[in-house]
Order: structure tokens, then sequence, then C-alpha cells
């Protein structure tokens, strides 16, 4: 079974908050965990620098868009963010995730 991140449209899983999310990712990070999103936000007052050199989160959450599947699948997304273990990761009935092949950003 994908992971449920994977299911909820991102297209890689390093850490949720990556340095190379997208604007689309973060928005849909400030959408699911909004506490945890305005906790980082805190920090480039904290520390004087933000994640992306050119704009703080707020700027780049602001020009992403959700993704339609995690505002359409709210189980997966308290899955994503639970702490619990999958009782199963086996399934019959494989599908592709909508993060498949998505837009997977890193080092340039």
């Amino acid at each position: 079974m994908p992971a449920f991140p994977y299911q909820v449209g991102f297209s890689r899983l390093s850490c949720a908050f990556c340095i190379f999310g997208n604007a689309d990712q973060f928005a849909t990070l400030k959408w699911m965990d909004a506490n945890r999103f305005a906790r980082l936000v805190n920090y480039k007052k904290d520390f004087g620098c933000t994640i992306k050199r050119d704009r703080g989160l707020e700027q780049l959450s602001s020009e992403g868009t959700v993704y339609q599947e995690a505002r359409s699948r709210p189980d997966l997304v308290a899955a994503c963010l639970s702490d619990r273990p999958l009782q199963t990761v086996l399934t019959e009935d494989w599908i592709l995730p909508a993060g498949a092949f998505g837009t997977g950003e890193g080092p340039l």
C-alpha cells in the first residue's frame, strides 16, 4: 500500500516540511497541520531566516493550491498526522497514489 502522504498527493517523502517542497506542498501542509506550520513561520522570526531563500513560508504557501485528494480524504489526512502504527501495509487492490509522478523537487 502506498504511504498515506503519497495517497493525499505528496510526490516526495523526506520530511513533511522539506526544504525542497514547492508551493502546493506548503499550502497543503498549512491546511493539514496549521499549528506546526505556524511554528515554522515563527522560526523565521527567531532565527532571522527561512528555509526558502527568496520568500517566507506564508508567501510560498499562498502561491500554492491544497492537494485535492487531501481535501477530499480527511481520513487519509488524519492517518498522515497520526503517530499510531499501521495495521497492515498489504492490499489486494493496488491503486496508483495521487502523488505518483508528481513534482517532487530537489537540489538544482
